[in-house]
């Protein structure tokens, strides 16, 4: 099933996801790549943009057409080039190879059959240099299930480019089966005294990979792992505290006979 249906949140989607916390760690990642940078998963461009600005050589892959659209529009703006290619990382075939690759934001945990986080994972190999490095952020599944209670709950209200007020909730629950949290985004846009003027229902899937899960399923596609950080700032990963797992991983090395 799809994670969430891009199409329909592109337009609201930069008023609601304003964070940059993770940017100044892509920036330096990206500034000790030695060729070019693959970013997939770039959605509107969040930090797609602030590393093109840095002189990044930068490819841009995401599924949804709307959200690269978005996207687009704001290399016009900005006057920035960069190759934006519409395809599924589970069937990336772009005919070169790329020193650094990077999924952002957690956004591979919404890939939720483990036949297609294996097909991902093996494209992304077949994309990476043989010195390259590959970085994928996950959530921390203890960390993560606090905020999943199965009940409603405010996510803000954010102001929109026509002068309306998005207001965004959402409810999720856990399958310890799966390892998936399953629920619904709610997003009702009102006026400034308050009165509705649309809303929409929007389903969303994510996977909670543990620790060892990520790890088996990353060696199994040939990577070993070089550094596993806890936060954006290089803190260790402590397995209950951490907010995040962010993965570096390489190539494993063929052994000789």
């Amino acid at each position: 099933m799809p994670a969430m249906d891009y199409e329909r949140v592109a337009r609201f989607y930069d008023s609601y996801v304003q964070t940059d916390m993770d940017v100044p760690f892509f920036l330096r990642e990206a500034k000790r790549a030695a060729g070019a940078v693959l970013e997939l998963t770039a959605g509107t461009g969040r930090v797609s943009i602030p590393l093109l600005l840095a002189g990044t050589d930068l490819t841009c892959v995401d599924s949804s057409p709307a959200m690269l659209d978005v996207l687009r529009d704001k290399l016009r703006t900005e006057d920035l080039s960069a190759e934006v290619i519409q395809a599924d990382m589970c069937e990336l075939s772009l005919d070169r190879k790329f020193d650094l690759i990077f999924i952002p934001f957690h956004s591979f945990a919404e890939i939720t059959e483990a036949a297609r986080q294996r097909q991902a994972l093996s494209r992304i190999h077949d994309h990476l240099s043989d010195e390259g490095r590959f970085i994928c952020t996950l959530h921390n599944p203890p960390v993560r299930l606090k905020s999943v209670t199965g009940w409603r709950r405010e996510l803000g209200n954010f102001p929109l480019p026509d002068g309306n007020m998005l207001a965004l909730s959402s409810v999720e629950d856990y399958d310890p089966v799966s390892k998936t949290v399953n629920g619904s985004q709610f997003y009702d846009v009102r006026r400034w005294d308050g009165s509705l003027l649309a809303s929409m229902t929007v389903d969303l899937h994510f996977c909670l990979h543990s620790h060892y899960d990520f790890q088996s399923l990353a060696e199994a596609a040939g990577f070993v792992p070089a550094h596993l950080y806890g936060d954006c700032s290089y803190g260790p990963f402590e397995p209950q505290t951490s907010p995040f797992m962010i993965w570096v991983l390489r190539k494993a090395r063929a052994k000789t006979v």
